[in-house]
């Protein structure tokens, strides 16, 4: 339980700033952090979307962890760089992400922000970021990603169902479930409409606190 809880509420989110906040165009996950809309997205994710679905071990309250983490990611003396968290998503998403969203689903709570990381995750892998410069994707799966969004039509829903179609990620489940699809689909249009900024701030406003 203990290594879920990291894997979930520590790995999951640091992973979503570092797509979303490469996106908008942020070295380090401290820099991100800087942005009062990412650091509302950051504790509203573990809050609201990771903890209710996050065992809680014996000794460690998941309340506090969340605000060491949120302390941590504001650490720059730690230098994480989003691009290096970035690396290898499709190996590290299932167990950072995937698994929580199947959790929600199965009891019809919330997603959307956990859905706006992954639709970062895919705008990333592209190769793309939000000026038309190039990323350098460092993935496993990079011609897989490659082939994807070269030969895909450039409307979102059909993007979004050829990489939820990558059982190596996603499994067999995630491109069937019409709620998880649509919602994914849906904040993959507004990355693109209004950039990872635009997106993020949409959010944390929608959930209504920051």
């Amino acid at each position: 339980p203990y290594e879920v809880a990291k894997l979930q509420l520590l790995n999951g989110p640091h992973s979503a700033l570092a797509y979303l906040g490469y996106l908008a165009g942020h070295e380090l996950i401290s820099d991100v952090m800087q942005s009062p809309d990412f650091a509302a997205y950051a504790r509203i994710l573990m809050s609201r979307e990771i903890s209710p679905v996050t065992a809680e071990p014996d000794g460690m309250a998941h309340a506090g962890y969340i605000e060491e983490l949120l302390h941590r990611f504001e650490n720059a003396s730690l230098g994480h760089r989003t691009w290096q968290i970035a690396m290898d998503g499709s190996q590290k998403l299932p167990q950072r992400l995937l698994n929580t969203i199947r959790s929600q689903l199965k009891c019809s709570g919330p997603i959307a922000g956990l859905s706006l990381a992954v639709a970062a995750w895919i705008r990333y892998v592209i190769g793309r970021d939000e000026a038309g410069q190039p990323i350098d994707v460092r993935d496993p799966l990079v011609e897989s990603f490659r082939g994807i969004s070269a030969n895909t039509p450039e409307d979102a829903q059909d993007l979004v169902l050829r990489f939820v179609g990558l059982q190596q990620v996603f499994g067999t489940d995630l491109a069937s479930d019409r709620r998880f699809t649509s919602t994914l689909a849906g904040q993959f249009r507004l990355l693109v409409d209004k950039g990872a900024a635009g997106a993020v701030h949409d959010y944390v406003t929608s959930c209504g606190s920051q």
